[in-house]
């Protein structure tokens, strides 16, 4: 189902000071889960919210860098990748889940969990 002119105003205001690429890597997953836009999405939500000497570790980054002290996300920028991640990907995440992602992969198993749920909830 095409992505609503609606939804992609969201979208792109949730995502204002992100590339093009990770806003057009959020309408695809609209309609479809993808690791890849998953990734794309995740990292431009981060390199928004990294203070700009940080920004080399990010492209390097594999799922075991650490979010806080590899990538050097601050609990400010945590924040914010939630709510950004609540807005966009339409799911809700608690205090309590954060609790446990401490790496990049655990960050992005996380949100794909979530939206697998979302998914099956929503076809059920």
């Amino acid at each position: 189902m095409p992505v609503s002119n609606e939804r992609r105003e969201e979208i792109s205001k949730a995502l204002k000071r992100c590339s093009g690429e990770t806003v057009d890597a959020a309408f695809r997953m609209e309609e479809r889960v993808d690791d890849a836009d998953l990734d794309v999405l995740i990292r431009g939500v981060l390199a928004r919210d990294l203070q700009e000497e940080r920004l080399p570790a990010l492209p390097k980054a594999t799922d075991d860098a650490r979010l806080v002290e590899d990538i050097g996300m601050d609990s400010f920028g945590m924040i914010e990748v939630v709510m950004t991640a609540e807005e966009v990907l339409g799911i809700a995440i608690s205090n309590e889940e954060m609790k446990g992602i401490a790496t990049l992969g655990d960050l992005k198993a996380f949100l794909r969990a979530k939206l697998a749920n979302k998914h099956s909830a929503s076809a059920a």
